[in-house]
C-alpha cells in the first residue's frame, strides 16, 4: 500500500499540476500566464542543461538496486519534477499567493517520494526547487522592470 502511494506521487501528481493552468485562464491577466509559462520553460531547459552537463547518476544506477518503477538512465541532479512544479509554484505564487505555495510543498512532496523510490537523492530535490523558485523569482523581476503591459 505504502509503495502505491509512493508510486503514485512520485509519477502522477505532477500531472494534477496542470489543472492550475485553466483556473490561471479564468483568474489571471494574459500577461502574467505569459509570464509563468516563460518561467516554467526556462527553469525546466537550465536544469536539463544541468543534468547533461554535470552528469550524476540516479541513486539506483550508483548503487546497484532496483528502483520502485521504471526510470530512464539520465542525470539525477537537479530533478526536473520539482524544478518545474517549483518554478510553477513560485510564478504563480506573485498572483495566487496561497495556490503558489501549495504547488511548491507538492514540489517537496513529489520529491520526497522519488527519493523514497529510489531515483532521487534529497540533494537533486532541494537543488530543482532552489532552481525552480530562482527562476521564478528572475523572471519576475526582469517582467517588472522592463514590462509595459
Amino acid at each position: 500500500m505504502i509503495n502505491a502511494l509512493i508510486i503514485f506521487f512520485a509519477q502522477y501528481l505532477t500531472f494534477f499540476s496542470v489543472l492550475v493552468a485553466p483556473y490561471l485562464w479564468l483568474r489571471r491577466e494574459r500577461h502574467s500566464l505569459i509570464r509563468i509559462a516563460v518561467t516554467v520553460v526556462l527553469a525546466f531547459a537550465v536544469s536539463e542543461a544541468i543534468k547533461s552537463i554535470f552528469y550524476i547518476p540516479r541513486p539506483f544506477l550508483a548503487e546497484g538496486f532496483t528502483p520502485l518503477f521504471p526510470q530512464e538512465q539520465d542525470g539525477s541532479f537537479p530533478s526536473s519534477h520539482a524544478t518545474f512544479l517549483a518554478a510553477l509554484g513560485g510564478g504563480v505564487f506573485f498572483g495566487e499567493r496561497w495556490l503558489g505555495i501549495s504547488l511548491v510543498l507538492s514540489a517537496l512532496l513529489v520529491g520526497t517520494a522519488r527519493v523514497l523510490a529510489g531515483i532521487h537523492y534529497p540533494i537533486d530535490i532541494l537543488g530543482g526547487t532552489v532552481l525552480g523558485l530562482g527562476i521564478a523569482v528572475l523572471v519576475k523581476f526582469l517582467h517588472d522592470k522592463f514590462s509595459y503591459w
